[in-house]
């Protein structure tokens, strides 16, 4: 059998780690570092750059399927773009002078903490004490974006997750579909800017190395992040916003978990 067939397996997984980032509007690395550290082996830094590699082919499918939907308002793209990509690039600049230990457990915090709120947000709405109609804003929330570009430059994630909420209650917006349609272009322009800026000579030298195991996982990965990209948007429009914040809550709490374990055996 080929060597290429080996991660046959990657397929499926790819999808529906697609479908579960486009119906949330979070940025699907959250779900894709573990597979590349801990099932495939790839090194830490390596992860989180095959990670943004990847949502960009993924999260390019989802824009495709949300701008055929008419679900993107591109006045809020705009207005957090200009925000997020000066701040992606710092954190990105910054990735080679951080070591592997703490950036691994600066994203496990993050995803795990943020798992959290979701599960408490549910909870509250569920015991009757949130209600359901959001509050409605007219401004961009310029320190929230900034921090989210910034995390998504350092550790691959944090920019759906800190942003979608700003967007979700933004009066230009009219539905939670729009919201997360939205959001998904941002993370897909963001995600490019911090792929570029994090390849130093140093680093691509690294890719460079191991770029037969790379291009045999991308072989199935980015055919599975397309197909679920297309999936993830009408998954979106099925889902309530206290659904999205339940099930996605879970699955980043159990994420959190694995690459913590993986963080405390690097320090």
């Amino acid at each position: 059998m080929p060597d290429c067939l080996t991660y046959l397996f990657l397929f499926p997984v790819a999808v529906i780690i697609a479908i579960l980032a486009m119906s949330a509007g979070i940025s699907g690395t959250n779900f894709w570092i573990p597979v590349y550290i801990i099932w495939l082996g790839f090194d830490a830094k390596t992860a989180f750059w095959l990670g943004l590699l990847t949502m960009i082919f993924g999260f390019g499918s989802g824009v495709l399927r949300n701008l055929k939907q008419k679900t993107v308002n591109w006045y809020i793209v705009k207005e957090y773009l200009k925000i997020t990509i000066p701040a992606a690039i710092v954190g990105a600049l910054l990735v080679p002078f951080a070591p592997v230990g703490i950036l691994l457990l600066l994203f496990a915090s993050f995803i795990l903490g943020y798992g959290s709120y979701l599960i408490y947000r549910y909870w509250l709405y569920y015991r009757g004490k949130v209600p359901e109609e959001f509050v409605t804003r007219d401004n961009i929330c310029w320190k929230r974006a900034a921090v989210a570009g910034f995390l998504k430059g350092l550790i691959a994630t944090g920019l759906g997750k800190l942003i979608t909420p700003c967007i979700l209650e933004h009066k230009e917006i009219s539905s939670p579909a729009e919201a997360v349609g939205s959001t998904v272009p941002i993370i897909f322009v963001v995600n490019i800017i911090a792929l570029l800026f994090r390849l130093t000579p140093d680093f691509v030298s690294v890719l460079v190395e191991q770029k037969v195991l790379i291009f045999d996982t991308m072989l199935w990965v980015v055919p599975g992040v397309v197909l679920g990209g297309q999936m993830g948007p009408a998954v979106a429009r099925r889902f309530s916003p206290q659904g999205m914040r339940l099930y996605v809550g879970v699955l980043l709490i159990g994420v959190s978990m694995l690459i913590y374990l993986r963080a405390f055996a690097l320090i």
